[in-house]
């Protein structure tokens, strides 16, 4: 009796009951739902392959990732927990190959059981082709100019050629590795300073590192410079001789600091002979010397010698005046 009962209970009004029931569990499904969440990321995409071939095509280098989970521990999960890749180490010809891109949990990823991980696209193709290595020279791209009065003298790249790796159609034109531009604007000075190298094709990648060291040395420019019609000063000679030479004028030729020697004022510049040697009438050949600011080299003068032809300083003639004034 018990038992018939319990079953008269049991399905007196059960169409309400089983209404009620499947209420219930929507409340406890929606409670669970509302607790899990997604978020939309992309990664790297790694591609495991043979030693003796590389992607000899562009191809999707990063694959979207949804991660699905609950809410208060999937935003733990950081980007580089997820790693996608796509194996072709079984394929060592060349070819166009297709195989699943695969995920990999690390770090905080793997403690979440419960969390949901899915990859977009699910497969991805790759041309593949032989691989090639070479070492190349590297050449540093120079652009601008130091200030007027400084020049770049010298420079050195360390290392001076750096290896390559790549598809082979893509490497064997290529000759020489340049930098990232190095910039001469405003140097006064010797410098050094690190710069990338600049790939070649997307495909060539730089094993060893694709950064370099750049030393220039910056130094003061050199110039050379012609000073024409300088007047070629007598000095020194008795005032009772008087002269006529044979050049009035010559020219100075200087080498010094560009810096030094534009700034060099025309009066400053001058060529002078000196005569205070000479105590009688007659003609004489004397050297002609330069007279220029110290820290200038005088590399030639013209004339190297003038002849100057001296005579008696003209006396006074007592004349009227003089007459006068005895009258």
């Amino acid at each position: 009796m018990v038992s018939g009962d319990l079953l008269r209970r049991l399905v007196d009004n059960w169409p309400a009951k089983i209404i009620a029931l499947g209420l219930a569990i929507l409340v406890v499904l929606l409670n669970d739902l509302a607790t899990v969440t997604e978020r939309h990321f992309s990664v790297p995409l790694q591609l495991r392959l043979a030693e003796r071939v590389v992607p000899g095509a562009e191809y999707p280098n990063r694959v979207r990732v949804r991660v699905r989970g609950d809410e208060e521990r999937i935003f733990d999960v950081l980007e580089e927990d997820i790693i996608a890749y796509a194996d072709f180490s079984e394929h060592a010809d060349e070819g166009v190959f297709r195989a699943p891109v695969t995920i990999e949990r690390t770090g905080t990823a793997l403690d979440l059981e419960a969390l949901e991980i899915t990859v977009e696209p699910l497969y991805v193709t790759v041309t593949l082709e032989e691989k090639m290595s070479q070492s190349l020279e590297v050449v540093p791209n120079i652009v601008g100019f130091p200030p007027p009065g400084y020049e770049l003298s010298d420079y050195r790249i360390s290392p001076t050629t750096v290896d390559v790796v790549g598809p082979r159609s893509r490497l064997e034109s290529v000759n020489q590795i340049v930098t990232e531009a190095v910039s001469l604007t405003g140097r006064t000075s010797d410098f050094s300073e690190r710069v990338r190298l600049v790939r070649p094709d997307p495909l060539v990648d730089f094993p060893g590192g694709n950064i370099v060291e750049f030393r220039a040395l910056i130094t003061e420019t050199i110039v050379q410079e012609t000073f024409d019609r300088v007047e070629i000063a007598v000095v020194d000679l008795d005032p009772e001789l008087s002269y006529e030479a044979d050049r009035t004028t010559g020219s100075i030729r200087v080498q010094g600091k560009q810096l030094d020697v534009e700034s060099v004022p025309s009066a400053r510049v001058g060529l002078f002979v000196d005569a205070g040697g000479i105590t009688a009438p007659g003609t004489y050949t004397l050297p002609v010397r330069p007279q220029i600011p110290g820290g200038i080299l005088v590399l030639a003068i013209e004339p190297a010698r003038i002849e100057l032809t001296v005579t008696n300083a003209v006396q006074q003639v007592p004349g009227l005046g003089d007459e006068g004034e005895g009258r």
